[in-house]
């Protein structure tokens, strides 16, 4: 089935621009490499990212021991506090990399590099934590690689504790774009009316909220034949074209 013209789209919370000419980029960070090599790139420095934070962790301890020792209780607090606000840091630091590692989707438009990474990640996650975020993301990429069917059977295979996690909201999307492709109209509709229900857990006004009602205003558009689509729809979809961020957005 030829793929219906659906905008590419970003997790809530990733990090985003507000405007097209201030993300239109000439490609990702890892362009011009290959799979293997965008692969040691991003592992390279999430490693680097980590054994920064056992530097810091160290000599936090190293501190906290010596200011017990000597009684120096405020010492010991600023230095726990440290310990706290690098271990947030180095967090955001994680998904701001993930973020820049997605580009190669978004800006470079090669799903099979992106898998190869995602792949690599897999490798290394050996107690599963990021399991079902991979599995998202594969999931992706089988959307992209004209595999609509195998991304609908990874996505069961996703499960997570908190029914709020942003997780899910990333995951119903990819689940409404596959089930559009293969022309599952009322299966795509469902998935709508489950986004439009999750939608709720973001905070009113918020960013989140903010891009969660502009991606369900493109997928109810989408799912309108042609003909059934009048004026305005036809000028919001010129507007969102101006308005892209990525290059994907941009070809679509």
């Amino acid at each position: 089935m030829d793929r219906p013209p659906v905008p590419p789209t970003a997790l809530p919370d990733a990090p985003r621009s507000e405007g097209a000419d201030a993300n239109r980029r000439s490609g990702s960070a890892y362009r011009g490499l290959d799979a293997r090599e965008s692969s040691a790139k991003y592992i390279g420095q999430l490693r680097s990212i980590s054994v920064q934070l056992i530097v810091v962790l160290l000599a936090n301890l190293v501190v906290m021991l010596w200011a017990v020792r000597l009684e120096r209780y405020v010492l010991y607090l600023v230095a726990l506090a440290l310990t706290l606000v690098a271990a947030f840091v180095t967090r955001l630091r994680k998904v701001k990399l993930f973020t820049g590692l997605s580009e190669v989707v978004g800006e470079d438009c090669d799903p099979a590099r992106y898998r190869a990474a995602l792949d690599a990640l897999a490798e290394r996650d050996r107690f599963g934590r990021s399991a079902n975020t991979i599995a998202i993301e594969l999931a992706y990429c089988d959307y992209l690689e004209l595999d609509s069917a195998g991304a609908l059977r990874r996505l069961e295979s996703v499960g997570f504790k908190r029914a709020s996690n942003p997780w899910w909201f990333r995951a119903m999307q990819v689940e409404f774009m596959a089930r559009l492709d293969m022309g599952d109209i009322a299966g795509a509709r469902g998935t709508l009316d489950r986004l439009s229900a999750f939608r709720k857990n973001f905070k009113e006004g918020a960013r989140d909220r903010v891009f969660a009602d502009e991606q369900l205003l493109d997928y109810d558009l989408l799912l309108r034949r042609p003909a059934e689509r009048d004026v305005a729809d036809a000028a919001r979809m010129r507007e969102r074209m101006m308005l892209a961020t990525c290059h994907q957005q941009r070809a679509n």
